[in-house]
């Protein structure tokens, strides 16, 4: 049976592999218009629902805006036109597409489908060039549709990856269709040293010595051509191991094993400007039953994804890691491999009806533990609850991470820190909001981007320091300052598209000073989409929702946002912003309270002390409100109400003009 006979008459194929193009078996139909297809992968594979205005941005970002909105509004009548299945596929609204998926079928996924069922697909049988072609060409539609692709690729060639480990690895397979699928994986990762090594260990152990040789000589030859390099000690070892177990006629014999070694760096792995490397090594399991048996994995998956679109680290893909994690020293193995700093661990054990999750976050060079936490779970609530705990420990993590990177860098002679490191020291000194350290931040922040133009976290700092300059009152010279703050937002998406800080942060300015706030809807829908368990992500979403007087779904997301991560630098922002929504909604005991706890982290953020003070004026506390103006005006000397009245921040004037009125009941100039 083919990947064709599988298909239903009334489905159509969505074909990825070596370009792409839309397939209908029954009728004949083929459609290649790129666009169009673009759109329909898009849709499918990465998002259910788009907003319009993203999907217009994402494929026709080279016209201008109306007429990309008019491009994607004729390419949808065309499609639905096509077949009764796009016509049933394709929803649509004034704002947002959605995609009804089970009309279409995914030619990757009907891959990984026939390998589950234990069938080596064709694609997979000459080599794994055809993966490596996922929508070949279409790479070049837009910079932005670039990304995605390249992205895609990675996620579709991992997925498929560890399908052909998985299935080799099944015992109630022929030991000659285990060994058909391990060497598919080597074909798929040529350069492979760990898949290089399964392969030729499951060869062996199967009882086909000839097979595991004829493996490494392939391996052996492709090292030598493309890579002028050896083969690792550990995959020589492995080699001289079965060839002094095999008969003296089993197979044609490798190369010499005694040519010398050079060390191998594995192909793929750079570390950008200094990030840290970190790798999660697959969940440790007990009490487990054949029914949740795949929750480990899925809570890795989740991790590793998350992690990866969070912009501060690099991150090891799990197909290299997981042949490695029955290693009796696996995080050894992979800091030297791979140049990992940090491994995360856990373990998920069932206990009646509940799950007991531990994780913990370890500095490999020291053999230390330096964060840890447990979660406790219910198997009603445990798929909703693997997203959430994903989230939980992806930004528990990275606040740990940060800390430890900027203990070693305040350690080490500053002439040689790494951009990374550079950036820690500079936001150590920018959030500390001390008017004598505060312009050396800056100062240190713009070096850095001189030096390092693509190393868009950078930017995004530099941005962030000129908005805290304009919100503590110390700027000379405001629109200058706002300018220079979204100009850098916008260098630093032009050399990391999705980074969803950037385009969160992009988005609170448009709507806060522009009050452009469709277009800030816009890049906050790209932003979630972008980096969904990003704490700092949501948090910049919230307070122009809360000055818009959507102030339920400002909360939600900012509470969120706190729960996730406040316990940083930076935790005194998200009580700040948590108590603008707040003062929004009228629940004025809140936003002292979250006013309160931002002035206790950092009494020095000028735009909470002011929000804290009109909070309490409303609700009659005038010892909070004192002791804030004097605060404020101790930082701002020449501070006058009147001054908000040009460029206020709430869309409702009435509102606008409460704030004020506060702020003067609170004893601030007018």
């Amino acid at each position: 049976m083919t990947l064709t006979d599988t298909m239903t008459d009334d489905r159509i194929i969505l074909r990825v592999l070596s370009g792409a193009w839309l397939d209908g078996a029954a009728d004949g139909l083929r459609l290649t218009a790129r666009k169009k297809i673009a759109l329909l992968a898009y849709l499918a594979m990465d998002r259910a629902s788009v907003p319009r205005d993203l999907l217009a941005g994402l494929i026709w970002g080279d016209v201008p805006e109306p007429k990309a909105r008019a491009s994607l509004r004729q390419a949808l009548s065309d499609l639905r036109a096509a077949h009764p299945a796009l016509q049933r596929a394709l929803v649509m609204d004034r704002t947002t597409v959605s995609l009804i998926p089970d009309q279409i079928a995914i030619e990757t996924d009907m891959i990984l489908d026939e390998i589950r069922q234990g069938r080596l697909p064709d694609a997979l049988r000459t080599g794994g060039e055809c993966v490596n072609d996922f929508l070949y060409g279409f790479e070049t539609l837009s910079e932005r549709f670039g990304d995605w692709v390249r992205d895609m690729r990675k996620t579709n060639g991992d997925r498929i990856l560890r399908a052909l480990f998985d299935a080799a690895r099944r015992d109630d397979l022929p030991p000659p269709t285990r060994i058909e699928f391990a060497e598919a994986a080597t074909m798929l990762d040529p350069m492979g040293e760990c898949t290089c090594r399964f392969a030729m260990q499951l060869a062996w152990d199967l009882g086909d010595i000839g097979k595991a040789l004829q493996i490494y000589a392939a391996f052996y030859a492709r090292m030598n051509d493309e890579l002028d390099m050896d083969p690792s000690i550990d995959t020589q070892n492995l080699a001289a191991r079965i060839k002094m177990a095999a008969p003296s006629d089993a197979g044609a014999a490798p190369q010499p094993l005694s040519a010398p070694v050079r060390p191998a760096a594995p192909a793929g792995i750079v570390r950008h400007h200094g990030r840290p490397v970190l790798a999660v090594l697959p969940m440790q399991t007990s009490g487990l039953t054949d029914d949740d048996s795949g929750i480990g994995d899925l809570l890795v998956e989740n991790m590793t994804l998350r992690i990866t679109r969070a912009q501060d680290i690099s991150v090891v893909s799990q197909t290299s890691i997981r042949p490695l994690s029955d290693h009796p020293d696996v995080a050894h193995l992979l800091m030297e491999r791979f140049g990992v700093r940090y491994v995360v661990n856990g373990h998920i054990r069932r206990v009646g009806a509940s799950f007991h999750l531990n994780v913990e976050l370890c500095k490999t060079d020291e053999g230390l533990v330096i964060w840890a936490d447990r979660y406790q779970i219910t198997a009603d609530d445990l798929a909703h609850a693997q997203s959430r705990i994903a989230d939980e420990v992806v930004n528990c993590i990275l606040p740990n991470m940060h800390g430890a990177e900027l203990s070693e860098a305040q350690q080490i002679d500053f002439t040689h820190l790494t951009a990374y490191h550079h950036l820690l020291r500079a936001q150590d000194l920018a959030y500390a909001l001390d008017p004598a350290t505060f312009d050396a931040a800056g100062c240190q922040l713009q070096t850095l981007v001189a030096a390092s133009p693509d190393f868009a976290p950078a930017q995004v700092a530099l941005s962030d320091w000129y908005s805290l300059r304009v919100g503590q009152g110390w700027s000379a010279d405001v629109a200058g300052d706002l300018a220079a703050s979204e100009n850098h937002l916008v260098r630093a998406l032009a050399s990391d598209r999705r980074n969803g800080r950037a385009l969160s942060m992009l988005g609170h300015k448009r709507a806060v000073y522009a009050h452009r706030y469709a277009e800030a809807d816009v890049l906050f829908e790209e932003a979630l989409s972008t980096s969904p368990g990003d704490a700092e992500t949501l948090l910049w979403t919230g307070p122009a929702l809360a000055f818009a007087g959507q102030t339920e779904e400002a909360i939600s997301r900012l509470t969120d946002a706190r729960a996730l991560n406040s316990d940083t630098p930076l935790g005194f922002r998200y009580d700040h912003f948590l108590a603008i929504a707040y003062f929004a909604a009228n629940r004025m005991e809140d936003a002292v309270r979250a006013g309160l706890a931002s002035a206790t982290r950092n009494g020095g953020y000028t735009s909470n002390l002011r929000l804290t003070a009109a909070a309490a004026a409303a609700t009659g506390q005038a010892d909070i409100s004192i002791q804030m103006v004097a605060r404020v005006l101790a930082a701002e000397p020449d501070f006058r109400v009147s001054s908000l009245k040009a460029n206020t921040p709430f869309r409702c004037a009435a509102k606008g003009a409460e704030y004020r009125r506060l702020l003067v009941l609170a004893g601030l100039p007018a």
